[in-house]
């Protein structure tokens, strides 16, 4: 068969472009002529969804020691498609921790339109300590002034960093050196001869080009897997290295959705790791901070007082633990020798101090507890995203974990645990845990919390006056999430204010009014979180010619802004790329009887409803009576992350529930039945309003 002759030519070009040259090795660093022609190549705004600017070509070359170390090369190729990217680059800054890695810009250039080349001077370069806050473990910043830039212009940034990267408080944070740190001094792995990175392949911007290439002593072999995606990758065998080169093009940049889960979980990801188990990560971090648990007299004594009196194991732990919740405070300062980012600081210094991160408190818990003679450890997790089976670093948090007599675990958070009756954290379900024991452990996951655990159950004898007045007689039984939001609700609010704060949040109406009121003591950790409320509304009732329409009033969601539940926000797309993360499952039950003034009769009441999904379940029935309306409603939230596969079900549960709560109840008197029924057709179309 005879092929077109254009066609024969593009097949012949293709094949050209992918028969490898005769000096085929691992992938180069682009040439000078190679960045001229992809800028050229780049486009404009409009090729980018009116991105502002797009990264032409992001690559780095990694080079590791036998040690660990390692140094990487980079090079950003990124061009200003907007005014705001224009602005975005004026000024270049880069974060680092002289203890953890140091970076060295190498040099900057701007390739104007016009094709001319300007380098920018580095002698304006400025080193200054970076902002830091609630965290200062003296992190620097370089930082760079860009001349004036035009859209259509291009930076290329070649950077230059040694040193190794701690997952383990990210955000900026960095890590430490050795066992014992110098400040500036020389970088040492925290795992002597073992080197691990996570990469992620998308971001906020579109990237054309992105490469990113390893080069391995030929005695440490790495483990490795891409995750959330696929990547074009390559193995070659040079004299002393192996190089592993992975790289992706034409990226869009991520469209952020409300609520996704972190980019971690959804966009393409490399983990590599020499570590060969997590056991062996677990052996290490136990190691590694094993001196750090020593007690002293002053802490002996702390744990006397918090335990006199008690009898049991279970209620001297929860002394232990909530003492230290809530009397260290959660502030970072670097301490001498100590490696910040995977050492735990000595627990008397922290005892001392009251005052320390995730690591300090956990460790604080740690040699409180082991003064009760009780088997404890530290251990690794991380809080909002997965941790994957590579044994690389990923965390950002430290826990304590127990074992019981039985060999299995329990564990324990005293940073996420102040102000609730919780030891463990509902908002902390199924995360990635590794134990710091001395055998080792392999990675494992926090339990799951059914929706009944974090219920927010409230009851309400409700009474409607002749006059349209609403009377109410609220009670809120709340229990995990539900429990620990209102009590850092109220905690946070000065008690003059408090009531306001009450009144404000009501919900019901506009113009409701608190009459009366009581709640748990925040710090009062014997029983689950509790509020009642006398609330009244006048005009609550829209009244005419004989009908009578009002809402009914829980479902206004009394207090709603005190529990931070935008698990119930109405509106949303249709349909969504990514998961949505709202921490913990829940699970709202309302129960509420009004009484209605004699003669009314019932014209309209919404429907009964059930619904269930794999992510949300919603049941609701109205019951008319003899001069009373009695209702049911009950909202699932299965999970604390939906999968953009569940997010349909999720949308449709909450849909109901704000449609159930904009219909109007309708009632009538004497004879304006007949006329009530076009009344309450207009009243579901939202014809008519009420003081709400």
């Amino acid at each position: 068969m005879r092929l077109p002759i254009l066609r024969v030519f593009i097949l012949l070009a293709l094949g050209a472009w992918f028969i490898p040259p005769a000096s085929a090795g691992p992938p180069k660093p682009a040439t000078a002529e190679q960045i001229k022609e992809m800028i050229a190549a780049a486009g404009e705004a409009k090729d980018y969804n009116n991105a502002d600017i797009v990264y032409v070509l992001d690559e780095a070359d990694v080079y590791v020691q036998d040690s660990g170390l390692a140094t990487t090369e980079s090079c950003q190729v990124i061009k200003i498609l907007g005014d705001a990217g224009a602005k975005s680059r004026a000024v270049l800054r880069w974060e680092f921790d002289p203890d953890t890695y140091r970076t060295t810009v190498k040099s900057v250039r701007i390739h104007r339109k016009d094709e001319t080349v300007e380098e920018v001077d580095l002698g304006s370069l400025i080193t200054q300590p970076a902002p830091q806050h609630m965290i200062y473990w003296g992190n620097f910043q370089h930082l760079v002034t860009v001349p004036r830039l035009e859209i259509g212009d291009t930076l290329e940034i070649r950077t230059s960093k040694i040193g190794f990267n701690i997952a383990y408080l990210a955000d900026g944070q960095g890590g430490g050196g050795s066992s014992k740190c110098t400040p500036g001094g020389e970088l040492i792995p925290p795992m002597l001869g073992h080197w691990y990175e996570t990469t992620l392949f998308q971001g906020d911007n579109p990237i054309l080009k992105k490469r990113y290439t390893v080069y391995m002593p030929k005695d440490k072999p790495v483990q490795y897997e891409v995750y959330n995606g696929d990547l074009k990758s390559s193995l070659w065998f040079e004299d002393d290295y192996l190089v592993y080169s992975f790289h992706a093009e034409d990226i869009p940049a991520v469209k952020r959705e409300p609520r996704m889960v972190a980019l971690d979980d959804c966009v393409t990801k490399l983990v590599m790791a020499t570590l060969e188990s997590w056991e062996a990560k677990s052996r290490w971090f136990y190691e590694v901070n094993e001196s750090q648990f020593d007690a002293d007299d002053a802490i002996r004594a702390k744990v006397a007082e918090l335990t006199e009196g008690l009898e049991t194991d279970e209620e001297k732990i929860a002394a232990v633990v909530h003492w230290v919740a809530d009397n260290v405070r959660y502030y970072g300062t670097k301490q001498g020798g100590a490696c910040e980012g995977y050492t735990l600081h000595d627990s008397r210094i922290t005892f001392r101090d009251r005052g320390g991160v995730c690591k300090d408190k956990a460790g604080m818990a740690v040699t409180m507890l082991r003064v009760l003679g009780l088997e404890v450890y530290a251990a690794l997790t991380m809080a909002g995203s997965r941790v994957e089976k590579i044994p690389a670093d990923q965390f950002n948090h430290t826990i304590t974990v127990m074992r019981n007599k039985d060999g299995s675990f329990r564990i324990l958070d005293p940073t996420w645990v102040p102000l609730t009756r919780d030891l463990w954290s509902s908002f902390e379900p199924l995360q990635g845990l590794v134990y710091g024991t001395p055998e080792g452990q392999d990675l494992t996951l926090s339990p799951y919390y059914e929706p009944e655990y974090n219920m927010r159950y409230v009851t309400s004898a409700s009474e409607i006056h002749p006059d349209g007045t609403l009377s109410a007689r609220i009670k809120l039984d709340l229990h995990g999430a539900a429990c620990n939001r209102l009590r850092r609700t109220v905690d946070g609010i000065s008690k003059p204010d408090v009531r306001a704060a009450f009144e404000r949040n009501l919900n019901i109406a506009s113009n409701a009014r608190l009459e009366e009121f009581d709640f748990i003591d925040p710090y009062d950790y014997s029983q689950d979180a509790w509020v009642n409320m006398r609330v009244s509304a006048k005009d609550y009732v829209a009244n005419g010619n004989g009908v009578h329409m009002f809402k009914l009033p829980l479902m206004s969601h009394p207090l709603n802004n005190f529990f931070r539940a935008s698990f119930l926000e109405p509106g949303g797309a249709k349909e969504r790329k990514y998961g949505m993360r709202f921490w913990a499952s829940r699970l709202i039950r309302y129960e509420e009887t009004l009484k209605l003034p004699d003669g009314w009769k019932v014209v309209h009441v919404p429907k009964a409803k059930e619904l269930d999904s794999g992510s949300a379940s919603l049941s609701f029935e109205a019951t008319p009576g003899d001069s009373t309306l009695t209702y049911r409603f009950e909202f699932a939230l299965k999970n604390g992350v939906i999968p953009a596969a569940d997010y349909p079900g999720y949308k449709e549960a909450v849909d109901a529930m704000n449609e159930i709560a904009g219909d109007w109840i309708v009632y009538t008197e004497g004879e304006a039945v007949t006329d009530a029924a076009g009344v309450a057709t207009s009243a579901q179309t939202g014809a008519m309003t009420v003081n709400r």
